[in-house]
C-alpha cells in the first residue's frame, strides 16, 4: 500500500495528484482512498459513489482495434468529457452482448476505449445493446434516510466540487452525527441531513444497514462531530 503524508490528505486539488481509487496509508496507520467530489463535501461527511451513467439501447455499437480485439465502444449520443470515464467499469446489461464487463482505459467525446485485456467477446448491436458505467470513486454526500448505500469513505476535511482528495476508510477519525452516538456501538448512514450518520440499530446486519465503524467519543450535541473508529471495506 502506498504511503502518504498528513499534508496529502489536507490538500484537495483541482487536478489529480494520484490515481482515482488509489488506496494509501498515513504514518498513523489510517487508510485512505483517493476520490473526485461531484459536489461540495463538508468535513465529517460520509461520501458515496454517484449513480451509474446509463447507456441506453440504440446508442451503443462496438468496433475492433488493429489486433482484432473489440476494444472500442461507440456511444452515438456523444458529448462525453474526455477521459471522464477512464478507469471505470462498463457493464453491458441488456440486449446483444449482455453480461459483459470491461474496464475503460480512456474516452473521447463519443468512444470508450477498453483495456485490451478487458476486450469484449461479443460485438454490440445498435438495435438492442444497452449498459451503464459504474462511477466508482466519483463521489457525493450520502443520501438522507437511506441506511444501505455505496459508501466509499468519510471526508476529514472540506472538499470543493470537482476537487480531488483523500477520504478515510479505516482508522480513528471523525464523522458528523445527527444524533448522539453511543460509545462502543455502531453508526450508519440515514440521517435527515446529507452526509451525516445516526446510531446503528440493534440486531440489524450488513444487509439491513451500513455499519461504518464504532463510536469512540460521542458527539456533545446533534449535528456535531463524534470521534469514531472507521471501518469501511
Amino acid at each position: 500500500m502506498n504511503q502518504i503524508t498528513f499534508q496529502d490528505i489536507k490538500q484537495p486539488k483541482t487536478t489529480p495528484s494520484f490515481a482515482i481509487g488509489q488506496k494509501a496509508q498515513t504514518p498513523d496507520g489510517n487508510v485512505w482512498v483517493y476520490v473526485k467530489a461531484s459536489e461540495a463535501i463538508g468535513a465529517g461527511n460520509v461520501v458515496v459513489s454517484i449513480a451509474t451513467k446509463a447507456l441506453a439501447a440504440t446508442t451503443l455499437t462496438s468496433a475492433a482495434d488493429a489486433s482484432g480485439k473489440i476494444t472500442k465502444v461507440i456511444y452515438a449520443t456523444g458529448g462525453l468529457t474526455v477521459d471522464a470515464y477512464a478507469g471505470k467499469y462498463l457493464i453491458i446489461d441488456a440486449g446483444t452482448g449482455a453480461g459483459q464487463i470491461a474496464k475503460i482505459k480512456s474516452n473521447d467525446a463519443g468512444t470508450l476505449t477498453l483495456y485490451p485485456e478487458w476486450a469484449l467477446t461479443t460485438a454490440l448491436a445498435a438495435a438492442d445493446s444497452a449498459g451503464k458505467i459504474a462511477m466508482g470513486y466519483d463521489v457525493e454526500k450520502a443520501a438522507i434516510t437511506d441506511k444501505v448505500q455505496m459508501v466509499v469513505g468519510i471526508a476529514q476535511n472540506s472538499i470543493a466540487k470537482d476537487e480531488y482528495a483523500f477520504v478515510q476508510t479505516q482508522g480513528t477519525g471523525f464523522v458528523v452525527a445527527g444524533e448522539a452516538l453511543v460509545v462502543g456501538k455502531s453508526f450508519v448512514t440515514g440521517d435527515d441531513t446529507e452526509g451525516q450518520v445516526v446510531k446503528g440499530t440493534t440486531a440489524k446486519g450488513s444487509f439491513d444497514e451500513n455499519a461504518l465503524g464504532h463510536c469512540l467519543v460521542a458527539n456533545g450535541a446533534v449535528d456535531e462531530p463524534a470521534l469514531v473508529f472507521i471501518n469501511i471495506a
